[in-house]
């Protein structure tokens, strides 16, 4: 009896140890602010080579995987300039959400964080605010969201001193994206897109339902797709802000990491006044 119980042990390690092998154990690679990464306000860089704290040795430069890095950009509307230290806190719940994955794309309308805050200006005295995805406006017209566009390593520069070239495997050791947001107003009416610089490059964004942006509250919660409810109306100010948060999501072959980068609710990319 003895025999088949250490039989039946090894039958059941070689198991598990078979099972481990063809699954596969998780690779992860270290994901730190300053070590593999920095963003500032109008900018992101990131290393495919590091070293992290307290060592001395690079990593083995890491590979992006297809269609990432990917771009992120949301906005924000502050119903009134003095909520605005309180309700930027949905982007810190939005990043905490989603800091070790990625978020999916969001469409005309959909929110990609809702929370509800208090107020006088409504009869209820809650207002409920959401962050949404930007769109990119195509010249035909069509629209999508942002993070369906701006995918790959290509929307980033690769950073060589002057005279180096790309090394035989295609990736430098750093790249950089900038970048800077204006308005852009359509002639004639009191609408606005926001016109997106991405390395020199701009492109035309709208709202998340490819909408643009107006001077006029009652764009902002008259249908479905709109930012606001109906019932929040009286909530939604002249001094109401208009803000816009840039972010980046990465993964890299042979790791199983997936990590978007915090955006930090003080660190606006875009700062007016919505109306």
């Amino acid at each position: 009896m003895k025999k088949r119980s250490i039989l039946s042990f090894l039958i059941c390690s070689a198991l598990v140890l078979f099972v481990f092998i063809s699954c596969g154990i998780p690779r992860m690679f270290p994901w730190r602010d300053t070590y593999q990464y920095n963003i500032d306000s109008d900018s992101i860089d990131f290393k495919l080579r590091f070293k992290t704290s307290g060592s001395d040795e690079y990593w083995p430069k890491l590979i992006p995987s297809p269609n990432t890095p990917i771009l992120r950009f949301y906005y924000l509307i502050v119903p009134e300039a003095s909520m605005q230290s309180t309700v930027s806190g949905i982007v810190s719940s939005f990043s905490s959400r989603y800091s070790s994955s990625f978020p999916k794309s969001f469409g005309s309308g959909e929110a990609a964080y809702t929370s509800s805050y208090e107020t006088t200006s409504t009869d209820d005295e809650t207002i409920s605010v959401s962050l949404y995805e930007l769109s990119i406006i195509h010249d035909n017209g069509r629209f999508e969201p942002v993070s369906q566009y701006f995918q790959g390593i290509d929307w980033f520069e690769p950073m060589l001193q002057e005279g180096e070239e790309l090394p035989s495997d295609g990736y430098a050791d750093e790249y950089q994206v900038t970048y800077s947001f204006a308005q852009e107003s359509v002639e004639g009416s009191n609408e606005y897109y926001i016109t997106l610089t991405l390395n020199g490059e701009t492109y035309r964004l709208g709202r998340s339902n490819g909408e643009p942006f107006v001077r006029d509250a009652r764009s902002y919660y008259d249908d479905d797709d709109s930012e606001f409810l109906p019932e929040d109306s009286d909530g939604l100010l002249t001094d109401a802000k208009l803000l816009i948060y840039a972010t980046a999501s990465f993964a890299f072959e042979g790791y199983t990491t997936r990590q978007t980068i915090r955006m930090d609710k003080s660190r606006t990319s875009y700062d007016q006044t919505l109306i």
